[in-house]
Formats: structure tokens, sequence, C-alpha cells
């Protein structure tokens, strides 16, 4: 009988959280080759692509030792000041309880309105013993990642009840390295 269930292939693509079990320990990392663009630029008779630096890509984060149990989200946090991206970094928040470093925008207070950082969630690692595609109904028995951007992101400006912010979004262009 023929098998119908396709063999897994690990694909990378810009964000790819990459799940690692070395000596025993196991460890989450994010593909080093993503980018976070800001705009553009003019240089001579052509436009260039602006990015912004981020740190905690290529690095290798242990899973905690409380987990199993909980989610743990990849998330990318924006410092934004004056309504522009000025530094971007990955964070690792545990659980679902930490909500506040899972909000979108951050501003300075309720009565101040002025976006001070962005996030987005780049996917979770979850070992929450629910079914899945393929497994049989009593849950997995390892944790798996749901992966939520796949491409690169640019940042755009928009307005929510009428305030500004900006925020980023899938962008598929640009060059690998530059």
């Amino acid at each position: 009988m023929p098998n119908l269930i396709p063999k897994i292939r690990k694909t990378v693509h810009p964000f790819f959280i990459d799940y690692i079990k070395k000596a025993g320990k196991e460890y989450l990392g994010v593909n080093y080759h993503s980018r976070l663009f800001t705009g553009m630029s003019k240089t001579s008779k052509y436009l260039q692509w602006n990015k912004i630096t981020i740190t905690g890509l290529d690095y290798r984060q242990p899973i905690p030792s409380s987990f199993p149990g909980k989610n743990y989200y990849c998330v990318l946090k924006i410092t934004v000041s004056n309504l522009i991206a000025t530094k971007a970094e990955i964070i690792w928040v545990s659980d679902d309880k930490s909500v506040n470093d899972l909000q979108p925008v951050t501003f300075d207070s309720a009565d101040n309105l002025r976006q001070t950082e962005a996030r987005i969630i780049i996917g979770v690692c979850v070992f929450d013993m629910e079914s899945t595609a393929g497994t049989t109904s009593k849950g997995v028995n390892s944790g798996y990642i749901t992966q939520f951007v796949h491409s690169d992101l640019i940042i755009c400006n928009m307005v929510f009840d009428g305030i500004p912010i900006i925020y980023p979004v899938p962008f598929g262009g640009g060059r690998l390295n530059f």
C-alpha cells in the first residue's frame, strides 16, 4: 500500500524558527537572513532598500525548563521614536500570562498616545497536548512550532482610531544580503 503521508522537508524562509537539539538540550533560533525594511533611499540614479539590523537573530535560545505546559513565543520588538523605527530585537516570551510583552503597540501612557514600541509575534513553540494533524487524539508528546511570519517585513504608516502608528507588515522584496 502506498504511503499517503508525504515526507516532511525542512524549508527555510525569513524569520524561520529552527528547533535544535544538541547534547540533550533543546534550543530555538531564528534565521539569520531575516530583515526589517524601513523604506528606501536614493543613491545616484537608484533607490536602495533601508533596513534595521535585528539583534538576536541566529542566536540559540534555550527552551525554558518550565516548558512543556506553556507556549513559548518568538516576538520581534521594535523601538519607535517619533514614528520612526530605531531598533529591532528578537525577544522570547515564556507564557500567555506575559500579555504586555505580546501587545502589538505600546504608548508612552494612557494620556500620551505617542508610540514607543511595536511588536509582532513571529511564531510560537507549543506544547499543549492538543491534537494536531497526523497525531492521535491523545495529543502530541513533543513541542511543535506554529509559524506566523514567513517573509521579510517592512515598516508601514497606519492610523487606528485616529492614532498614527507604524507597524511591520509582510514584504517580499529586497536582496538576501546587503
